[in-house]
Formats: C-alpha cells, sequence, structure tokens
C-alpha cells in the first residue's frame, strides 16, 4: 500500500469530492483517524461516503470551525474551496498542517517505491485510468490506483495495492492540480480548451500540459492524432523522455527487457499488440472510437512496464466501464417495446458529441432523447455555441439549469439559450428548457415512447433524476 504522509487523526474538507474521498479511505484503511466535512453530505448517492462511514469515519455535513476536533494533526483541503473556509482557517489558527488534495497525492506518489504513472488530459482520463488499474491487476501487478470516477472492477474510486506495486492516479488539469505530480510515466489523451477561469487562453492550457510534461521522468504517453497533443509534440526535443505517440497509425513500444511491440488499431473495436513470437488480439466491451484511442494509451504504458502483450489484451478486454461513462441504468420493459436510460458524466462539447455518437452507433435505429445539466457558468458561456451543436444531433433534447459547483452566476449566463441555439441547428429537435431538474424525469417521460434511449450527460448531480425516470418508467409499466 502507498505510504502516507501524515499520522494521528486527519480532517478532509471535501471529503465528498471524488479526489479527496480517495485519499481519506486510503487514510482509514492504513490505521489513522480520520473525519471530514462537505456541504453536499449525500451517503445515498455517493458510494465512497458510504464506504467512509462503514469504516468509521466521522462526516459533517458543512464547514465549520468546531468540526476539527482537538487531536486533529493534518487538514487535506478539495481545491473548490477558499482561504476563508472556516476549517481552513481554524486548522491554521492552531498550528495544524495543511494541503491541497493535489498536493497531498503528489506527496503520497513522490514517496512511492514502484513504478508511478499520471493519466491527464481534457477528456478520457478517468476511463483510461480505469483501464489501466483494471489491466495491471488482472495480470497481478496489485497497483495502487486513484480515479476520478466509480470503476466497480477497482472496488470504488481507490484500490489499495502494495508498497512496490505501480501507483496509477487520475492527474486533473484543473486549477494546475496536476503539477503537483512528478511520475515517472505521463498519459495525455487529448489537450483541449477547459477551465478557461484558470487559464484564460487555449495557450494558456498548453502551458500547463507543458509544465506537467516536464516533471515526467521516464516516458511520456500521448494520443499523437489530437491536435492538442501534437502542438505540444513539436516540442517533444525538450522532454527529458521517450516520447510514444499512439493513434490510427501503428505505434511501436519497447518495454524494459528491450524487447519491441507494435500496437495496432485493427477494427472498429479492436486493437493487436505484437511482437516477436507474441501476438494478442482484443476487442472492448465499452464502445466509441475514443475508448479505443483510451485503450490504446493503457495497452502502450502497459508495455512500458513490461506487462505481458496477453495479460494486456486479457485486462483491457474484461473492462466493463466506469459508473458515469456511458452507465446503463436500466432497460425498462413498457407497454409495445422497451425504453433504455444511459447517465454519462460528460461535460464538455468535445465528451458530448463522443458520447452521442458512440450511443447513436451502439443504438443505431432508436430514438435518442438527450438531458443535459450544464456544469459551471464559466463553461457554459466559453463553449455555448459548441453545447449547442454538440446537443444538436438527436430527436429530443431537454436542457436543465447551471450546475454551479464553486461558481457564483454570471449575468447574461442562460442554460436556456443552448436549447434556443440546438434548435436553430436543428429546426426538427423537441427542445424544451426545463429549469427545475426535479420536473425533468416527468417531463420526459410525456415526451418517451417504446424504443427510445434516453441520454443523461452532465457532471453535476443530473443522474439522480435519471435514477427518477427510471423509477417512473416502471411505476407506468406496472400500471399498464
Amino acid at each position: 500500500m502507498a505510504s502516507l504522509t501524515g499520522a494521528g487523526h486527519t480532517f478532509f474538507t471535501g471529503i465528498g469530492g471524488i479526489g479527496v474521498s480517495a485519499l481519506a479511505q486510503l487514510a482509514i484503511a492504513s490505521g489513522i483517524c480520520v473525519s471530514g466535512s462537505d456541504s453536499h453530505l449525500d451517503i445515498q448517492h455517493n458510494p465512497a461516503l458510504g464506504r467512509l462511514a462503514d469504516a468509521g469515519a466521522k462526516l459533517y455535513p458543512g464547514h465549520h470551525a468546531e468540526n476539527i476536533a482537538d487531536d486533529v494533526t493534518l487538514l487535506v483541503a478539495t481545491a473548490a474551496v477558499s482561504d476563508n473556509n472556516p476549517e481552513l482557517v481554524e486548522a491554521r489558527q492552531r498550528g495544524i498542517r495543511t494541503v491541497s488534495r493535489a498536493a497531498y497525492l503528489g506527496e503520497l506518489m513522490s514517496a512511492h517505491h514502484g513504478p508511478t504513472i499520471a493519466v491527464a488530459g481534457t477528456h478520457g482520463k478517468t476511463t483510461t485510468t480505469g483501464m489501466l488499474g483494471v489491466m495491471l491487476k488482472h495480470a497481478g501487478w496489485e497497483p495502487t490506483v486513484f480515479v476520478g470516477g466509480e470503476i466497480p472492477m477497482l472496488g470504488g474510486n481507490v484500490s489499495l495495492g502494495t508498497a512496490d506495486g505501480p501507483f496509477v492516479a487520475e492527474a486533473c488539469e484543473a486549477y494546475d492540480s496536476f503539477l503537483w505530480l512528478k511520475p515517472e510515466i505521463a498519459i495525455v489523451t487529448n489537450i483541449e480548451a477547459d477551465h478557461l477561469d484558470h487559464y484564460n487562453s487555449l495557450e494558456g492550457v498548453y502551458d500547463g500540459f507543458r509544465k506537467f510534461l516536464k516533471g515526467a521522468t521516464h516516458a511520456i504517453v500521448c494520443c499523437a492524432s489530437d491536435p492538442g497533443v501534437e502542438h505540444l509534440s513539436v516540442e517533444k526535443g525538450d522532454f527529458a523522455c521517450t516520447w510514444v505517440g499512439y493513434g490510427s497509425e501503428p505505434t511501436t513500444v519497447t518495454s524494459p527487457d528491450g524487447s519491441s511491440y507494435t500496437v495496432s488499431v485493427i477494427g472498429r473495436n479492436k486493437i493487436l499488440i505484437q511482437g516477436g513470437k507474441e501476438c494478442a488480439e482484443f476487442e472492448l466491451k465499452v464502445p466509441g472510437i475514443h475508448n479505443v484511442a483510451n485503450a490504446l494509451a493503457a495497452a502502450c504504458t502497459g508495455v512500458l512496464l513490461g506487462v505481458s502483450p496477453q495479460a494486456i489484451a486479457d485486462g483491457l478486454s474484461s473492462f466493463d466501464g466506469a459508473t458515469r461513462r456511458q452507465d446503463k441504468l436500466a432497460d425498462v420493459r413498457v407497454p409495445g417495446g422497451e425504453i433504455t436510460v444511459i447517465d454519462d458524466y460528460a461535460h464538455h462539447p468535445t465528451e458530448i458529441a463522443a458520447t452521442v455518437s458512440a450511443i447513436s452507433a451502439a443504438y443505431e435505429g432508436r430514438r435518442l432523447l438527450l438531458v443535459f445539466q450544464p456544469h459551471l457558468y464559466t463553461r457554459t458561456r466559453d463553449f455555448m455555441d459548441r453545447f449547442a451543436e454538440s446537443l444538436s444531433h438527436s430527436e429530443c433534447l431537454l436542457v436543465t439549469a447551471v450546475y454551479a459547483a464553486r461558481e457564483a452566476p454570471i449575468p447574461g449566463v442562460h442554460a436556456a439559450e443552448i436549447v434556443q441555439k440546438a434548435r436553430a441547428i436543428n429546426s426538427d429537435q423537441i427542445g424544451i428548457f426545463v429549469p427545475d431538474r426535479r420536473s425533468v424525469p416527468a417531463t420526459l417521460l410525456a415526451l418517451s415512447r417504446p424504443g427510445d434511449v434516453a441520454l443523461f450527460m452532465g457532471a453535476g448531480d443530473i443522474r439522480e433524476q435519471a435514477e427518477e425516470f427510471v423509477k417512473l418508467l416502471r411505476q407506468r409499466s406496472i400500471i399498464a
């Protein structure tokens, strides 16, 4: 298991966050007393919080100075809280050491004895991290994995391995968080404009990734066909690392014993790894060309680590996805047929387009109903037209109010405009703005018919409405 930098009693501010809760689970599994707080303490819908509560962690709703017990020796905080957070203020006044979630993860990675891998990119980080973790576990390598989502095959958002096994961490670029990580192998799935409230421009995003990659010590594995990665690849001579570019063209990778392997895409969802007398071919369970790219990243990294081609193939072919990534919640039988309900974390126009394309191909010939909850006012402002374009490719679109998260509303930024712009692109589309997300299930129920595929998307709490929609469908089926 990864070694910890703190001892005694550790308090986690923002313990409900996917990254903070993973660190808290590691701490409690290491025998450390754990407590924490969150403004949205929803154990019912947050599996990580449920695991922490079951393991004995003390959880507080809301942030208050009195939450910091007398014996707390370390406070780990999410980047989403401000400097005047009462728990941070209390800890500093009492001389308690405080670190950010990203800094704490960086300390764990630096102290680890096995190979270290950080998975970055504007899109695909969670799935790629999950694929890599599942592949390594399948190969018997006992990795420690920190991932920004629930991966059922890993037992959640963290998997605890041995002190000398691989250490795999999802590396988030928001607030430059990934700069705390100095991995041996850095993976970059793609680079696009996002988090412009922090970076200001695409060039600012490039600069952030440039700094991250210069922290890698052994190899950089990146998607050569991505325009953002291509922009930085002209500088690859400036990086003191092996540069492995994967994509539609065959990629040659050298394993630790000097063997050379070629990793190739040989079909819509198939990958071939070949070298010498070894040859392994596998097909992915998860649909979409973007998932083929994610699997290529994991496969190339596996070769760099010395995992055998067959073990890579067996592990990646077994991967059945991450929660909230093309996550099928139900196939509900209704009079006259069936309605499929899918939930996805897509919250950027590129992610939405990829998800809609993959679902449309997987359920060809069926009517597609989209539900979208915009995440952050700044992102909605920056990508309004691109959201409309990516959401226009369906028969029906429901958009609900912006999930503000850490932000205050921005005057003039309204989610309803996404619907208006999408319908201007596709006049045949049924487009409705539903300001109260709790009204989405009933509204969608009235529009749905047998054979439909209902796809809910967003990084906020829209999954709860997807689950409620499933309940309404089942009730309608029983009544009928």
